[in-house]
């Protein structure tokens, strides 16, 4: 497979979470950093854990030979309430200045507008769709953004999320009928979402910027199913590990891009519990299957 100048990336998710904190909790941040580094791996994303300044940020990444691939936000860019999509946009837009003062290529962004659990007006228990004028919120927020994260060198990026209005494939079909934003296609996520990862990205090839690799434990997203989980309870099921872990086929997947001559990150991201599947030796053989499926 033929890519140009690809860089893979890890998320430092694996080695402590994010959301459930309790997953790493005892795991030092010079540990986590380390074996980054030492699995191969040219750049991380952002963390709870990190330092929260620009500058000190690229000297503790720096100290350990990496840099900063792309930081995520979820955002409420399709609100009705005027107060807080303008809040939203102001918080979005100092993520951007966040990014690009610490180095990162990508600024990562996820609806929660009706989501099951990042909606700001609080959590449902089922994912309420987008109407029309929400979709148009969106997508001007989507095109403010854009422009914004390019005056500063920085591209915005929009990640489908599971559990949220923008899950599916027609629903990643319809933001991309509604904007002209650069996506950032999370394997794991398309699949957890009913649809392909391998036909998403290559009808959408010319609009990836930014690419999360996720895999997926097919026995576990089948009971999940069964039972009617949550995206955050499926997480706690460890339906989601590292690629070639699980059962998406990333030569298929990624394909699409090599023949548009994708030259971006690719970074490894799973959710699930290290103690349970400790994060160096999984990271490390993602890494080595995906320098294979890619050539890097």
């Amino acid at each position: 497979m033929p890519f140009g100048a690809i860089r893979i990336g890890v998320g430092p998710i694996g080695w402590v979470n994010d959301d459930l904190r309790e997953w790493g909790a005892d795991t030092p941040t010079a540990q986590v950093l380390a074996e980054i580094a030492a699995a191969g791996f040219a750049g991380t994303e952002m963390s709870y854990r990190f330092p929260a300044g620009p500058a000190a940020l690229r000297r503790e990444l720096g100290g350990h030979g990496l840099v900063l691939a792309g930081a995520y936000r979820w955002c409420n860019l399709a609100s009705a309430d005027p107060e807080l999509r303008a809040a939203e946009i102001a918080a979005t837009r100092a993520h951007l200045a966040f990014c690009a003062a610490a180095g990162a290529t990508a600024a990562v962004v996820a609806e929660g507008t009706g989501s099951l659990h990042w909606d700001r007006t609080g959590p449902r228990t089922a994912v309420e769709p987008l109407d029309g004028p929400a979709w148009r919120r969106l997508a001007d927020g989507l095109a403010e953004l854009g422009q914004a994260a390019a005056a500063q060198g920085v591209r915005l990026c929009f990640h489908p999320h599971g559990g949220t209005p923008v899950e599916t494939e027609d629903d990643i079909d319809r933001l991309c009928r509604e904007s002209d934003v650069a996506l950032c296609p999370d394997t794991g996520h398309i699949r957890y979402g009913g649809g392909d990862p391998a036909r998403v990205i290559a009808r959408h090839a010319r609009r990836v910027a930014y690419v999360h690799a996720k895999d997926v434990r097919g026995a576990v997203l089948a009971e999940v199913r069964r039972e009617r989980l949550t995206f955050v309870e499926a997480v706690r099921r460890n339906v989601f590990c590292t690629p070639g872990a699980g059962d998406i086929d990333f030569a298929a997947a990624l394909a699409p891009l090599a023949g548009v001559g994708y030259t971006g990150w690719i970074v490894v991201e799973a959710e699930q519990d290290p103690a349970l599947h400790p994060a160096f030796p999984a990271s490390r053989a993602a890494r080595a299957y995906l320098g294979r499926v890619v050539g890097a």
